[in-house]
């Protein structure tokens, strides 16, 4: 029975891969962004993201808040500035307040995918008070090379909200989407539903900040393959190396021979494999 529902599966992607072909094959630089997700299937990256995913806990809701104050989001803030309030509801392929939570979260994830661990407080202050987000929004694509303003203006945030979808581009959008969701899962349960919605927003997001990059009213296509392109490169990125580590400013503590290493502003607890007795190394936080 197993080996027929796997049969009738792979039919059914085929299907939709070559409906998808026969209507999208035009557009230039969809063939690249295919082969650049099958790359990350390959490598297991969606894999291991969705497991993340799956026993995702917000470290928020099991950390000691009495110690460190929880770390303010620039973007967020500015955000709420421009009129995008928490719980508003838009229509889902608008940004919202949640459009721009959903990639807060995200990052959050991808920074525990790479650390291999749950996150602890002083890895929220090196991410959230790293101009990481604001490269994402700002520079796309390029965001690991990216040197703009750290602190997007108003205009920014104004131009987002004044984006609209060109028909066409949305219609590319919702199928290359389905394209890809149909390959990572074959069940869609509520975990696969919730990591679909949320690669959705991010996605959303970002199509939106590609056409304000292009000066441009509408979102096309290529604002549709660029916002893939950039998703598809972060999670191929280490990220570790673009956060703000002065923000670990605690302790190594090896559990073998009990020796503490003070870390400087320049390290950060990765940054260590092990003691130098061999024992193997825990971050204690400074709080």
């Amino acid at each position: 029975m197993d080996g027929e529902n796997n049969n009738y599966h792979n039919l059914e992607l085929e299907t939709i891969y070559k409906n998808f072909i026969h209507e999208f094959a035009h557009i230039n630089g969809v063939f690249p962004v295919l082969k650049y997700f099958m790359h990350l299937w390959d490598e297991h990256v969606w894999e291991s993201l969705f497991k993340v995913h799956r026993n995702w806990k917000n470290p928020l809701s099991i950390m000691d808040h009495s110690s460190k104050s929880v770390p303010e989001s620039l973007v967020l803030m500015q955000v709420i500035k421009n009129g995008m309030q928490p719980g508003k509801s838009v229509n889902g392929y608008s940004v919202s307040y949640d459009t721009f939570r959903k990639l807060h979260i995200f990052l959050e994830k991808l920074y525990a995918l790479h650390l291999g661990r749950d996150l602890v407080m002083d890895d929220l202050w090196a991410l959230h008070k790293s101009d990481l987000l604001e490269r994402l929004l700002g520079g796309l694509d390029i965001f690991n090379v990216f040197k703009g303003s750290l602190f997007l203006g108003d205009d920014f945030f104004q131009c987002i909200k004044g984006v609209y979808w060109d028909e066409d581009a949305l219609i590319f959008f919702k199928n290359l989407h389905n394209l890809f969701i149909s390959f990572l899962f074959e069940d869609h349960g509520e975990k696969e539903t919730s990591f679909n919605l949320e690669l959705e927003k991010v996605l959303v997001l970002m199509a939106h900040c590609s056409a304000v990059l292009s000066d441009s009213k509408y979102i096309g296509a290529e604002d549709v393959l660029r916002a893939y392109n950039t998703l598809f490169k972060i999670l191929n990125t280490d990220i570790t190396a673009l956060v703000n580590k002065k923000y670990y400013a605690g302790l190594l503590l090896c559990e073998a021979c009990n020796e503490l290493y003070p870390l400087l502003e320049d390290e950060a607890p990765y940054d260590f494999s092990s003691c130098s007795c061999g024992g193997e190394l825990k971050y204690v936080s400074s709080e």
